[in-house]
């Protein structure tokens, strides 16, 4: 009887125990998985919206002649080999992430982001711009003028989303990070080089370049700051999470830092 009485109640504390221990371990389980949704869930948005809106102001300077210097190239190649011009960005963008891994540099889920939604947010707002008739092409210099500063400030926008969002810079970005730890240059002359041999490329092979396009190199950089201000976001400051932290977030090999 005695025996019969000690194994019942050691079979219920045993039982009572791994009850509250799964429990213990599920809540824990639930309540990192919902801590990593609301990390995940915000970043995404803030990446989303910024292409949305980087892609917003291509389009638009793809209708007043005030491409950028690497999307000068990009409409290049989709004249030459009869593409979108999103399609242009997301294969120059791939060739450049595949540059950036032979070159051993580190980037994240951002890059990859940043390869598929602006090329294909860029051709949605260039197809419904075609289908609505909403703008025209811009052949008024003035006007130009205008919706180049507008799609500046889209664009200096939009790229302070997604740098907020600390996911990896985009592949050019990295490229010219590269460029600036190898170069004895200072890094707004490396990245004055490239953009001048990525824009004379881009109009040898088709690619629109207008007034504006002189009025996004020069007022690019400092309307980005504008907004890097405004925010009071330091880039020198925010750590970047690269495609490997992540995974080992994901994991559970590494603890997320704090936002």
């Amino acid at each position: 009887i005695i025996s019969f009485l000690l194994s019942t109640v050691c079979s219920i504390i045993r039982h009572t125990f791994c009850r509250q221990w799964r429990r213990k371990v599920l809540r824990f389980k639930v309540g990192y998985v919902m801590s990593l949704l609301r990390r995940y869930s915000a970043k995404l948005c803030r990446i989303t919206l910024g292409f949305a809106a980087m892609a917003l102001g291509m389009a638009i300077a793809k209708q007043s002649y005030c491409l950028s210097p690497w999307n000068i190239l990009n409409d290049g190649i989709s004249h030459t080999f009869s593409i979108t011009i999103g399609q242009a960005n997301i294969i120059v963008g791939l060739v450049i992430l595949a540059l950036d891994l032979l070159l051993r540099e580190t980037f994240g889920f951002g890059m990859l982001l940043n390869i598929l939604l602006l090329g294909t947010f860029t051709d949605i707002f260039l197809w419904l711009n075609g289908v609505f008739s909403i703008m025209p092409k811009i052949q008024s210099v003035p006007l130009q003028m205008v919706f180049c500063l507008l799609s500046l400030i889209l664009n200096g926008f939009g790229m302070y989303l997604y740098m907020s969002a600390r996911m990896g810079a985009g592949p050019r970005d990295t490229l010219l990070v590269f460029l600036t730890k190898h170069v004895p240059l200072p890094i707004g002359i490396c990245k004055l080089a490239v953009e001048a041999v990525v824009c004379f490329t881009g109009w040898l092979i088709g690619g629109e370049v207008g007034i504006g396009s002189f009025l996004y190199v020069l007022l690019g950089g400092p309307i980005l700051q504008f907004f890097l201000h405004l925010f009071h976001f330091d880039v020198k400051a925010a750590k970047s999470e690269s495609i490997l932290d992540t995974w080992q977030i994901l994991c559970r090999r590494k603890q997320p830092e704090a936002r």
